[in-house]
């Protein structure tokens, strides 16, 4: 057994669970889990899933919430399989999954910069987007926004990284933010200066996680990271629609 995270796993914090059937009949798996002490509780695929003979399939199970206190913790995850055989034998499989992508630590190293910073500060974007036309360009603006919670410590939040969909006016790498967020700053807002990063109509067709604002923060004991800011449904649809109207479509 292994585990690994596809695209679409990324914003439901989903986890593939993949079943590996070596034997030479189908085998059917009635429930598949995965349990690790950073994450809270024990997620669970509970749908009957053929697996054929050679095959492997991937079940997903959805991540509870963060564990980071369990950071370092020395229990491994576990996945466990009920299945059937064609003749109707049943049996139970267990093992400390494969994690060649290193998925457990990568979500992990996201989920816990993301507490740590709400502590301090609740990061959005903006409820509706702008455009205004720049000459012969025409610009999407979307407000992204720190609101300190009142509690001790600060935030930095250097830059807005640029997306598969989305980048700066500029063509630069991201939008540079500068921000310190603590409870002395109050609330900090900037604006920003949107186009597509490129007009390939498949980017819109098969956009997975290009409205995800990824900012990149330092807290003050000196954890960094990347905190990803999603947008509403509402300036989604909206965004997708000014990339159309900006590349002709």
């Amino acid at each position: 057994m292994s585990i690994k995270q596809y695209r679409l796993d990324y914003a439901p914090r989903g986890l593939q669970v993949s079943v590996s059937n070596d034997t030479d009949e189908p085998l059917y798996v009635t429930r598949a889990s995965f349990d690790s002490p950073l994450f809270d509780g024990t997620t669970v695929w509970t749908r009957r899933t053929e697996i054929p003979a050679g095959a492997t399939r991937d079940l997903r199970v959805l991540l509870g919430a963060p564990v980071c206190d369990a950071v370092g913790s020395v229990r491994p995850p576990v996945a466990i399989v009920d299945f059937e055989t064609a003749d109707g034998t049943v049996g139970r499989g267990s093992a400390e999954p494969a994690d060649r992508f290193d998925t457990v630590a990568k979500v992990t190293a996201q989920d816990c910069i993301a507490e740590h910073t709400a502590v301090v500060a609740e990061l959005s974007a903006g409820d509706d987007l702008r455009t205004e036309q720049r000459a012969d360009e025409l610009v999407a603006l979307l407000d992204v926004t720190a609101r300190p919670t009142g509690a001790p410590g600060s935030v930095d939040v250097a830059t807005v990284a640029r997306t598969t969909l989305l980048g700066p006016l500029d063509r630069s790498t991201g939008w540079n933010l500068g921000w310190s967020a603590s409870a002395a700053s109050g609330a900090l807002t900037s604006t920003l200066e949107i186009v597509p990063s490129n007009c390939n109509p498949h980017i819109v067709a098969e956009d997975k996680r290009g409205t995800f604002l990824p900012l990149a923060v330092t807290l003050d004991d000196g954890e960094t990271g990347t905190v990803f800011v999603g947008v509403s449904d509402a300036v989604r649809e909206k965004l997708y629609a000014y990339v159309g109207d900006y590349c002709g479509w």
